[in-house]
């Protein structure tokens, strides 16, 4: 028995991180009527033919719908099980469910590429040229390269006059053998509104030096304004010339870097391909003339520009693992930053073609069905099982037109021979299985051989366009010179937005180009314009009682207040403190930010706001020592259960438990700066449910930004660079969209808020932020660097030396480094140490670090419960503002006393 699933479970499946399958197996003119926004059409007559390559890993969770529950996913759900799909579910009530639940249907075809083309536009503010300032253009002249996105095969069809084909994937290859001049204007064009968009703004996304533009409504905008097209062009790209490669590289790697993309080495593909748990899609985005010269065993052919666009047309299982290559390290880079900013866990396969992976071969369909001799044909009824358009032009006379989901119903009070056409024959041959064993047994294929030879009908309109189930007029007949047609296609198109709900467009993530962080500390804050005249500084405000005009003002406000920011009482916040807020959001990449007056509060919170008695928390060995004392006489005593993985990361995945609730992180870690891997981390924590939360402190949200990589929630002591003077306590927890309510809430139960001049000084600090972190990180390596060389000192830790244990982590997942460092003397006695310590002149002896200030401390890593390197005595040093070499003599002569 086939199990089902409610539509509010599958809502949930759908965005609870792991991998699923959603299948409409209607044929497509029915699925592109109305269907659910992430469903993958897998029509029935071609299900056994399409599932292999859509849904490769059979253990995947699978959901199949139809339009009403009815028979169609009964059957369907039976036949993905007969193919070995163990975890199939068909949806209660079909579509039509799941409209009754409160959910959106939506038409067309493609949708998440389509919906993620708009958002695009709507983040970036893509520019973009209308179809008559094009035209006037070529009139005046004007020097400008027009590229069409699409695939030659559709540019054939019809293309605006001057265009050259260059399907999305090769632009970032093609371009210097297309484009002579950096100031020559570069207008990308589609047959709508996607690829134009997506085009476009994948040069933006490159750098490229010339203007670029997006033709608003691409060729349908072009005719709907009466310019006239051409057809039949065949003007392409030309052979790439060798010349720009590196630069093109360069800037692929720059993008891919931008949008968190990881290349992978063969082996480690070889492993995921045999991980049972997961899904594993190797693509070639090459061109169709590359891929059919030769590819690399196990890979399947996803154009790069096709893929963007048309995304489930190849992948049918979200998050699922996607590796991309190419040959020449330029195009694949570039499909992969796409990917990931639409939700895909995408990578690159460093070496490419030329890497040497070779992944299983899907077997090959052995063909059961044969072919009629001229005998059999002799009063055999026809069944032509083709398109219903390619019927409707053309078909064998006599034939009638049929498709799986109909055909045992069609003929099942025919008794004469049933002889197929299939343009292809496992259609045929899937079709004939549903039939009774005695039609089965006696149906055939035609002959290919004999089709040119039977007298055919042209231009039959007899079968009715209702019948027509595979056909998507709605699609089609805006290139059939139907403008309202065209009209209706276009607003479909950008109306997508408005369909879709919070989820939906929270799993997109478009990589809005944004000034460096310097520029953003600095304005970020701070208001926005229109204000009129203002101080550059937002005020203190100093406020405990919020007045209000009515009481409806007031009811409002209080009903409002759970949701969203909104000024009600002083122990919710202050407008001086929502500015920091804001600038701390902007700074992590975050959803939103809460403010606490310690930074040891902020960790208090986060494990308030998310824990429960009976939950299981896993801290990292290398945490800030208060964390400890923190779990010790709180969590415990509360029923919460607290344990201890190594300061690297190592063992974590052993360490968890069916009831782990979060695991907390700092990385680096505290004294000895371990690295953890975060995004390895959260791959381990999302399937399971568990809350990935990172003490930041040490990258400040300048250096590092664990959301970023698949952290749920990022804490900082603000107190530390951002406040950046020594004056002022306070700590911050940024988290995602889906972490922040519990944060939120926990925050306004206990009362939390800060002193809106507490906020001004750190608001006041983090402009500065960018500049003194410069000097922090050239100082403190020139001092790492020189200890290193010194007689007195035996090892020095620092993530920034190449030599320092997960260096390769630094350099892949942080933009810097900071002030702080650690070393150990070749003299372990606690004596020696508390000698160099008390001798230092300009280094003062206190706790806390992020100042303009430097400090010194005796490291303190007794309460570590996993064995270290490091030896008795470890001081801890934080690099100030001052004259490095008044520092570098200081540390000498203490050193040599």
């Amino acid at each position: 028995m086939i199990p089902s699933i409610t539509p509010a479970l599958l809502h949930t499946w759908l965005f609870d991180g792991q991998e699923i399958a959603l299948f409409d197996l209607r044929e497509h003119g029915q699925y592109g009527e109305a269907h659910l926004f992430y469903a993958v059409n897998l029509p029935y007559s071609r299900l056994e033919i399409e599932a292999p390559r859509l849904a490769p890993n059979r253990a995947v969770r699978v959901v199949v719908y139809d339009q009403a529950g009815g028979e169609l996913a009964q059957r369907g759900a039976l036949r993905l099980q007969a193919l070995g799909y163990d975890a199939v579910h068909w949806l209660e009530g079909g579509s039509l469910g799941w409209r009754s639940a409160g959910f959106e249907l939506f038409a067309g075809v493609h949708l998440p590429s389509k919906a993620f083309g708009e958002l695009v536009e709507h983040a970036c503010h893509t520019p973009r040229i209308s179809a008559l300032e094009l035209a006037q253009w070529q009139r005046q002249g004007k020097p400008m390269v027009l590229l069409d996105g699409r695939p030659l095969e559709e540019f054939a069809k019809m293309n605006i006059p001057g265009a050259t084909c260059c399907p999305n994937g090769e632009l970032s290859y093609r371009l210097e053998d297309l484009v002579s001049d950096p100031q020559t204007p570069v207008l990308i064009n589609c047959a709508g509104r996607t690829r134009s968009i997506i085009g476009a703004q994948t040069l933006i996304n490159l750098g490229i030096d010339n203007p670029v533009y997006a033709l608003e409504n691409g060729t349908q905008g072009w005719y709907l304004v009466d310019l006239p097209l051409e057809h039949g062009g065949k003007l392409a790209y030309p052979p790439h010339s060798g010349k720009a490669l590196a630069q093109q590289r360069e800037r692929a790697a720059t993008l891919a870097s931008k949008a968190a993309v990881q290349w992978v080495q063969a082996e480690q593909v070889i492993e995921w391909q045999r991980d049972a748990r997961r899904t594993l899609f190797l693509c070639d985005v090459r061109s169709p003339e590359e891929f059919a010269v030769g590819s690399l065993p196990g890979a399947e052919h996803c154009p790069g520009g096709q893929l963007i666009q048309s995304t489930d047309l190849y992948l049918g299982v979200r998050k699922a693992r996607v590796v991309l290559f190419d040959d020449d390290g330029v195009r694949a880079p570039v499909v992969a930053s796409w990917l990931r900013q639409m939700g895909h866990e995408a990578y690159v396969l460093k070496g490419g073609l030329d890497s040497g992976l070779a992944l299983p071969v899907r077997p090959a369909w052995t063909l059961s069905l044969a072919e009629a001799s001229a005998s059999e044909l002799d009063g055999a009824l026809l069944m032509d099982l083709r398109s219903s358009s390619a019927f409707r032009k053309c078909h064998l006379r006599g034939a009638q037109w049929a498709i799986r989901p109909h055909l045992a119903e069609q003929v099942g009070d025919e008794r004469r021979r049933l002889v197929l056409i299939a343009d292809d024959p496992r259609v045929a041959e899937l079709a004939v299985s549903e039939l009774p064993e005695a039609q089965r047994m006696a149906a055939r294929l035609f002959p290919q051989g004999l089709e040119g030879e039977w007298p055919q009908v042209t231009d039959d309109l007899s079968l009715p366009d209702a019948a027509c189930i595979d056909f998507l007029f709605f699609v089609h007949d805006r290139h059939a010179g139907n403008k309202e047609a065209a009209r209706r296609y276009l607003a479909w198109e950008t109306g997508l937005i408005a369909q879709m709900n919070e989820a939906e467009i929270a799993s997109f993530a478009p990589l809005v180009q944004t000034d460096p962080v310097a520029t953003r500390l600095v304005h970020a804050g701070r208001g926005q314009p229109g204000q009129g005249a203002h101080a550059v500084n937002p005020p203190v405000s100093r406020l405990s009682t919020v007045l209000f005009d009515s009481v409806a003002e007031l009811r409002a406000a209080r009903g409002r207040r759970d949701q969203e920011r909104v000024l009600s009482y002083g122990a919710r916040g202050n407008p001086t403190a929502f500015a920091l807020e804001d600038l701390v959001s902007e700074l992590e990449g975050g959803y939103r930010t809460k403010l606490f007056a310690t930074g040891l509060q902020a960790i208090t919170q986060t494990f308030l706001a998310y824990l429960r008695p009976g939950d299981h928390l896993l801290i990292s060995d290398g945490v800030y020592g208060p964390v400890r004392r923190l779990a010790r006489e709180l969590l415990l005593p509360f029923g919460v259960q607290v344990a201890y993985f190594a300061a690297d990361g190592q063992g974590l995945e052993a360490a968890m438990r069916p009831n782990t609730r979060m695991v907390y992180s700092e990385s680096p870690s505290s004294l000895l700066y371990e690295l953890n891997d975060l995004p390895a981390m959260a791959a381990l924590c999302k399937p399971r449910g568990i809350l990935l939360a990172v003490d930041n402190t040490w990258g400040s949200g300048y250096l590092h930004q664990p959301l970023a990589l698949g952290a749920d929630v990022s804490v900082m002591a603000l107190t530390k660079y951002l406040g950046g003077h020594s004056d002022v306590m306070m700590g911050s927890v940024c988290t995602t969209r889906e972490a922040f309510a519990a944060l939120s809430r926990s925050s306004d139960t206990c009362g939390c808020t800060v002193s809106p001049d507490d906020a001004w000084l750190v608001l006041r600090g983090a402009r500065s932020l960018a500049s003194r972190m410069a000097v922090h990180e050239r100082q403190c390596l020139e001092i790492a660097s020189w200890l290193q060389g010194h007689e007195a000192v035996a090892r020095v830790y620092h993530p920034a030396l190449p030599e320092h244990p997960g260096h390769a982590l630094w350099r892949r997942d942080f933009k810097g480094s900071n002030g702080l460092l650690s070393f150990e003397l070749a003299d372990t006695t606690l004596a020696k140490a508390e000698a160099v310590v008390d001798g230092l002149r300009l280094f003062g002896i206190g706790a806390s670090w992020g100042g303009f200030e430097s400090l010194v401390m005796l490291a303190e890593l007794g309460e570590r419960q996993f064995a270290t390197s490091a030896r008795e005595a470890v001081l801890r040093l934080h690099i100030g503002l001052e004259d490095v070499g008044s520092l570098r003599r200081d540390l000498d002569q203490a050193l040599r006393s």
